[in-house]
């Protein structure tokens, strides 16, 4: 997730509780003395009560988050204790150097442009320590998406990251270099969020990815219990061109976002009857919900500073223009210090523009956590779906056990009338009881597998709440102090342009 950038002086951080809008953070801010008391969860309703209202600076809301750690959670018979976060075991991942390679295919496939080749990616792992040295291994998508299936399977019930999309028409949209570099870093970002999992972070599937040269071998075993299909070319995100602007940026990964929640949907199930589970899933399901609109929202800011940025330049250069006009028709020396003062505006017109487009580089870099999460959530869907998938089998193995009792008592029940029928209804018996065995013997693990399921589900649903709680005021944080920075900025800027142009307010006065 986003690291907060370095803090001021906590003086330079305005108090900002009156202006943050309630933040369902987690499963433990729903108590009621946290929701009274919790000035980011739940803001002042009323001018009074605003009035009688303690400042909140940020800084402030971290310490207590600390505070509240050293607290020990109320004793909870459902909730499994969260294992302790061992150290990540690699320190840095980086994916570059793609290079084209020819493969070779027969028939008509070959005929398609570009399904001859395909491109591999440099991987570079360091440990942590630097002790291990540094591992450099060259993979191809299609090792990503072995180690992916990998991973699903052998980690059900936790949120494990979803690994990129695979285009339809591949062989062609990768002859342009920047689709290329863009799955360069989609590869890259996927790696690291899987190097973070305090799980799967330590599997010996993605080190043996990250440090074993060779190629991958396709996963043989159960393909993942959920459903995927891959984005079509309509809805495929289009690769960023050169100097295209933030907005656009912002917009492809969250239309990613929305083809990978699209594209989960869970078969059907019978209903859970665990309520705890279903209050965090409807929970989770309701933030899902949350995420998507402030994401709309994040789009309609950056747009709009994107716009700001856009015609304060135009103004700017259209300004300059006319001091130079100004500058060629003068005939007296008051013209010559009105084109002056002209270009001096223009050039403060021109530094905003380009101050504008760097806080627009930050409020992206920001608000960007909000797309991570709303991406996480198709990680959520997964591990859910890996529940009810479970679940489905648990009852339709318990559905052919009595069914199985139920042909065995039947059969029990008749008697036969001679020897040889005698025999024959012994051995469909006994044949039953070795089904029955295996049946039951196949249950338990399948339940075995239900509740190793269920510990999962709750262990990441607490490692989720606490991790956002963090990555969202850091964001907050974050984000608040850029505007104060850039605003000073600002400020500074057009108050020198004010002080210049003071002799034209004495003149009209």
């Amino acid at each position: 997730m986003m690291a907060a950038s370095t803090s001021p002086p906590a003086a330079s951080v305005c108090a900002a509780g009156d202006d943050l809008e309630t933040l369902a953070l987690d499963s433990a801010s729903s108590s009621p003395a946290a929701v009274s008391t919790d000035p980011l969860l739940r803001p002042p309703s009323s001018p009074a009560a605003a009035a009688n209202h303690e400042p909140f600076v940020i800084d402030d809301f971290l310490d207590d988050e600390e505070d509240d750690d050293d607290i020990p959670p109320s004793p909870s018979p459902r909730a499994p204790a969260a294992p302790a976060e061992a150290p990540p075991e690699f320190d840095r991942i980086t994916v570059s150097d793609p290079k084209k390679h020819a493969e070779p295919v027969a028939g008509a496939a070959g005929v398609i442009p570009g399904s001859g080749s395909y491109f591999s990616y440099l991987v570079t792992t360091s440990l942590v320590g630097g002790g291990g040295g540094e591992f450099r291994v060259r993979r191809r998508f299609r090792d990503v998406v072995a180690l992916a299936d990998r991973l699903a399977a052998t980690h059900r019930g936790l949120f494990v990251p979803t690994r990129p999309d695979k285009s339809l028409v591949e062989g062609q949209v990768m002859q342009r270099h920047d689709f290329v570099n863009q799955r360069c870093t989609a590869l890259q970002r996927y790696l690291r969020r899987l190097a973070a999992h305090p799980v799967v972070g330590r599997s010996s599937d993605l080190r043996t990815f990250l440090t074993q040269p060779g190629a991958i071998p396709a996963f043989e075993g159960e393909a993942p219990r959920y459903w995927t299909t891959t984005a079509n070319v309509a809805t495929m995100p289009v690769p960023a061109k050169a100097g295209r602007d933030l907005f656009g940026m912002f917009k492809d990964l969250k239309q990613t976002v929305v083809n990978g929640l699209v594209a989960t949907k869970p078969p059907p199930v019978e209903e859970e009857t665990d309520t705890e589970f279903l209050s965090h899933k409807a929970r989770l399901q309701d933030l899902q919900q949350q995420l998507t609109t402030t994401s709309q929202q994040a789009e309609s800011l950056v747009k709009a500073q994107d716009d700001l940025r856009t015609t304060t330049a135009h103004l700017g250069m259209t300004l300059i223009k006319l001091s130079k006009f100004e500058r060629e028709q003068a005939t007296c020396d008051s013209h010559r210090r009105r084109s002056s003062d002209i270009n001096n505006f223009a050039t403060s017109v021109v530094k905003f523009s380009r101050s504008q487009a760097k806080l627009n580089s930050e409020i992206v870099k920001r608000l960007d956590n909000i797309h991570e999460y709303l991406e996480m959530m198709i990680s959520v869907q997964h591990a859910f779906t890996d529940r009810s998938n479970a679940l489905q089998h648990v009852q339709s193995l318990s559905a052919d056990l009595f069914f199985l009792h139920t042909r065995a008592g039947r059969l029990e029940s008749v008697s036969s009338r001679g020897i040889g029928q005698e025999w024959t209804r012994y051995q469909k018996i006994e044949g039953l009881k070795e089904t029955i065995s295996a049946a039951e013997a196949a249950k338990s693990q399948a339940l075995r597998e239900y509740e190793s399921i269920k510990e999962n589900n709750m262990i990441e649903i607490a490692r989720f709440d606490k991790d956002r709680r963090r990555d969202f005021v850091d964001m907050l944080k974050g984000f608040v102090i850029k505007q104060v920075i850039y605003s000073d900025n600002f400020a500074n800027m057009w108050g020198k342009v004010a002080e210049e142009t003071q002799v034209y307010a004495n003149r009209t006065n």
